[in-house]
């Protein structure tokens, strides 16, 4: 009898080989040791890159996997998402992403080459971080009400700096100007850091950056932390209040979050996220070198999240009258 007919070919078995171990779970494939890869849309050794490294080594402990990062710089980080949303839905590929790319963008972005809800799917928030309002020697002033007093001057000219247009300091201070009645003007840069030396040197009265731009010039006298953005006064710096806390009312928790591509299996996502709970707790003493907070939270709290900041963002922005980009 010839059994060559009733043999799986060779193919088949390494297709289904390939499809079990797909279907496995992050602790099950660790077995493999392929590396689960966390993708982070900036250049090694700013802040975003720091804490994804610090969450790579915790995740490495809780998944008993190799856990690496992967650099993909450009495009205000839109090119690495739109790279994990081409990824398989296996577990191996994550990313570590700022809240603006999945909740401001679509909102300022007509050509946006993803869809932040249906493209992805949440594992969890990891931390929360401040955006900071700095006045310098253009205004001597040290609080929001000296400041606004200040700008309000005819014979003053207020600008605020931003790390660019279409961030989100950019829209923190199209904010504040539409709430305090202030004829702010914008002076995008080409990141933080020079915002911050045009304030220190008096070209501009305010920077918005994000808080840990300028907890040290701040701390050596070189500006001043007028606010900070977030829902609680930062731990980072003693004695500053929060936007509404001086009267503006105004709040924007900055925060990073961790995503897979659309198509995950529930249960790879729940390992995931438990996971990602186990480990934050054990980066915060690096985190505060950052001025960031942990904060870890469950996947649906992630995507609750998402859901009310962008309808947040979509009203500010239009409010501020600002056009979409390609």
């Amino acid at each position: 009898m010839n059994h060559r007919f009733a043999t799986p070919s060779r193919r088949r078995l390494l297709g289904l080989g390939a499809a079990s171990l797909a279907a496995l779970t992050p602790l099950a494939r660790a077995q493999t040791g392929q590396p689960l890869k966390i993708m982070v849309g900036f250049a090694a050794g700013g802040s975003a890159d720091q804490t994804a490294r610090l969450l790579a080594d915790q995740l490495r402990v809780q998944l008993k996997r190799p856990v690496i990062v992967d650099n993909r710089a450009g495009a205000g980080g839109r090119i690495m998402v739109e790279g994990v949303k081409a990824a398989k839905p296996d577990g191996d590929t994550l990313m570590f992403v700022p809240h603006g790319a999945m909740t401001l963008f679509p909102h300022i972005y007509r050509s946006l080459r993803y869809d932040p809800v249906a493209d992805f799917t949440p594992i969890g928030r990891v931390c929360n971080f401040d955006f900071a309002l700095s006045t310098g020697p253009a205004t001597n002033a040290r609080t929001m009400a000296e400041y606004l007093a200040w700008a309000r001057d005819p014979a003053h000219k207020p600008a605020f700096g931003s790390p660019g247009p279409g961030t989100v300091p950019h829209f923190i201070g199209q904010g504040v100007a539409e709430r305090a009645k202030l004829p702010l003007v914008h002076v995008p840069y080409r990141g933080a850091a020079p915002s911050v030396v045009d304030v220190i040197g008096g070209a501009i009265s305010m920077a918005i950056t994000p808080l840990a731009d300028v907890v040290e010039h701040h701390k050596a006298g070189k500006l001043h932390v007028l606010a900070t953005s977030g829902s609680k006064p930062t731990t980072v710096l003693g004695g500053i209040p929060t936007l509404k806390d001086a009267g503006i009312d105004l709040v924007v928790d900055g925060w990073y979050g961790l995503y897979a591509p659309a198509g995950l299996s529930a249960a790879t996502q729940q390992q995931l996220a438990a996971a990602l709970q186990a480990a934050v707790p054990a980066m915060a003493p690096a985190m505060a070198r950052n001025a960031l907070t942990p904060a870890a939270s469950t996947p649906q709290e992630l995507a609750q999240l998402q859901k009310t900041e962008s309808a947040f963002w979509a009203q500010l922005v239009k409010s501020s009258g600002f056009k979409p980009e390609d």
